[in-house]
């Protein structure tokens, strides 16, 4: 077999990271390369993946009896021994530099990664920011680490929304990252005593929980499955994402396919991603987020010109060019 992709995590993970290896195993088959196989812990409980992928299943004991020419490790780090030739996507450096409190979470998300920057033949990642951060984690040289950035799956387009809304999208997580506490001031500061709603779909930390239940302005959170969360981008007023760092930024991206107005903080790898499809704010200036939030209701050109923008950015993302970055890798170790 040319290809074996770890696969350990593919039938359960359908967000960042899942949606990524998924991207590249569809524009695999879609280029025509046959010659792979998903790494999975056990058959049995891998089924779906059968029914999804035209590619065979082969369980992690087997690698030692007929080895790959090349392994790839899609999930930011090496579980278990390749026995072949064998590259890595590192996606962030957010393990070290917003590590967990926790110190056994800690060590379980660092080791992988730390194992892959020494042994893996070659390391993948999705921006030229993540590269530049992995360089100076680890002393990685910058030009010897392969970028292969996402695209977005065609699902993610314009919709027609519930009407009668006016909202501003946050789409959420625990991570401190994420920067929602300035989002929410922002937000009350802008819209106290008007009829614009914060939709926050998604997880926060307990902190930000806190935070966002004082709140006196208008909100609700909601926790969205895809389809949901494609007819609130397309019914946006704005889709914030005031992130102190992102090693990509899908969501913004996601946003933009969708036509929604896109507010991003102009930080880490957002720029790369929004490459002018969205207004950038600086993530640590509350004032500028007000401001902006306030403009882009009142401003229907501001949103005309945003949704623009922002379609004409994912017009120039090419479906295959991950797949294609790839099977470079592949050839490169094979």
């Amino acid at each position: 077999m040319m290809l074996a992709v770890d696969a350990w995590n593919l039938a359960a993970d359908r967000r960042g990271m899942g949606r990524y290896v998924r991207r590249v195993l569809y524009g695999l088959q879609a280029l025509g390369e046959d010659d792979v196989s998903l790494i999975v812990r056990d058959r049995g409980t891998a089924q779906s993946l059968e029914g999804e992928f035209d590619y065979p299943l082969i369980e992690t004991r087997e690698l030692r009896k007929k080895p790959p020419h090349t392994v790839w490790y899609p999930w930011n780090g090496m579980r278990f021994a390749p026995h072949a030739p064998c590259f890595v996507t590192i996606y962030d450096p957010f393990a070290f530099t917003f590590p967990h409190k926790n110190i056994i979470a800690r060590v379980r998300e660092q080791a992988p990664i730390r194992r892959a920057v020494r042994e893996a033949d070659a390391k993948v990642t999705i921006s030229e920011w993540s590269a530049g951060e992995l360089h100076k984690l680890f002393g990685i040289n910058a030009a010897g680490i392969d970028v292969v950035p996402p695209v977005i799956e065609p699902f993610w387009h314009p919709v027609a929304a519930e009407p009668g809304l006016t909202y501003v999208l946050f789409v959420a997580g625990p991570d401190e990252r994420k920067n929602a506490a300035l989002l929410f001031d922002a937000f009350e500061a802008a819209f106290e005593d008007q009829a614009v709603e914060l939709m926050v779909a998604g997880e926060l930390n307990a902190e930000d929980t806190g935070k966002f239940e004082r709140m006196r302005a208008l909100k609700r959170r909601v926790r969205p499955d895809d389809v949901e969360l494609r007819s609130l981008y397309s019914g946006a007023v704005a889709v914030a994402v005031p992130s102190l760092a992102e090693g990509f930024g899908l969501p913004a991206v996601e946003a933009m396919a969708c036509g929604a107005p896109v507010l991003a903080a102009n930080a880490a790898a957002l720029p790369e991603a929004c490459d002018g499809g969205a207004l950038l704010i600086d993530p640590s200036d509350r004032i500028a987020w007000r401001d902006a939030l306030l403009s882009v209701h009142r401003d229907a050109q501001l949103r005309a010109m945003l949704r623009e923008a922002g379609l004409a950015r994912v017009a120039r993302f090419d479906p295959l060019a991950p797949a294609r970055g790839i099977l470079e890798v592949v050839r490169m170790l094979s």
